[in-house]
């Protein structure tokens, strides 16, 4: 039986032909399998705005919703056509949707492969396109914004600032509770980042902020000047309306300047054009 198969892609940059595979659809026109990265998509949330990414994500839970109906895997779903209607999964509109170029996911066209579709075949399809089986999971892992700062910053600046540092009223006497600090430095006036997690709760955001901005005052009243103040972090969902409108305060602040994760060389660029150096020795 003639199987079939159209790789999908994340459509990152439609001019430079920029793209990533993110999953896969294979068929043999009775039995259909769909699988995506759920560990791929969640690495995009550092590229895509908060919009782009809740829209890849719901168009790849749509698809899986109505293609994958009975659970043979933990990681392997297959489609029964005795139970959902899915007559577009078919090499010729397969094809038309590969001509669909104006979507942010995009289906190559389709291709024929001369093996019989089950279970193993379709795992080593997806592992050879999109990304090992053991590597992947279900559901995407909860997103962590310092750990994306921590591994694609840090290492940039660790020789200019003071990195994952505690203080306390030790350090500067205005400082009513210890507060650990992503990044601290000094130009002439102090330079200090931290990265604040918008999507957790709002009663731990707003602990968060308020220390990072007591923490300014009580450097700022240590000297009697005033320093440049980074807050790093992604544009929470809008659904969560304090949470955005914390963020959006912050962003439109002249006090505190908002970076996105997306764009931390910013602060990489900041620094050494400053001649930033360690706060403490």
């Amino acid at each position: 039986m003639r199987t079939i198969y159209s790789i999908l892609y994340i459509n990152l940059n439609t001019a430079l032909n920029e793209r990533v595979s993110i999953g896969i659809v294979v068929s043999n026109g009775l039995e259909n399998y769909f699988k995506f990265s759920a560990t791929k998509l969640s690495a995009f949330k550092a590229i895509l705005n908060a919009e782009k990414y809740s829209l890849v994500k719901s168009y790849l839970k749509s698809i899986e919703k109505e293609v994958v109906t009975n659970k043979v895997t933990h990681t392997t779903t297959l489609f029964n056509p005795k139970d959902v209607k899915n007559n577009w999964i078919s090499e010729p509109y397969l094809a038309y949707l590969s001509n669909y170029s104006n979507n942010i996911i995009q289906f190559a066209p389709p291709k024929a492969i001369d093996v019989d579709l089950n279970d193993n075949t379709f795992k080593r399809i997806f592992e050879k396109y999109i990304f090992p089986f053991s590597e992947d999971t279900n559901e995407a892992p909860a997103f962590n914004v310092h750990s994306i700062v921590k591994k694609q910053l840090f290492p940039k600046i660790e020789k200019r600032v003071n990195l994952e540092k505690t203080l306390t009223s030790k350090d500067f006497e205005n400082l009513f509770a210890p507060i650990e600090i992503d990044f601290i430095g000094v130009n002439g006036i102090p330079v200090a980042g931290q990265t604040i997690d918008f999507e957790k709760k709002h009663y731990y955001l707003e602990n968060d902020v308020a220390r990072f901005v007591s923490l300014t005052k009580a450097i700022e009243l240590e000297g009697d000047y005033k320093g440049k103040y980074f807050v790093l972090g992604r544009e929470p969902q809008k659904k969560v309306d304090k949470n955005h409108l914390l963020w959006k305060h912050i962003r439109d602040t002249e006090f505190l300047e908002f970076v996105d994760i997306a764009e931390i060389g910013i602060i990489e660029d900041y620094l050494q054009k400053n001649d930033v150096r360690p706060f403490f020795e």
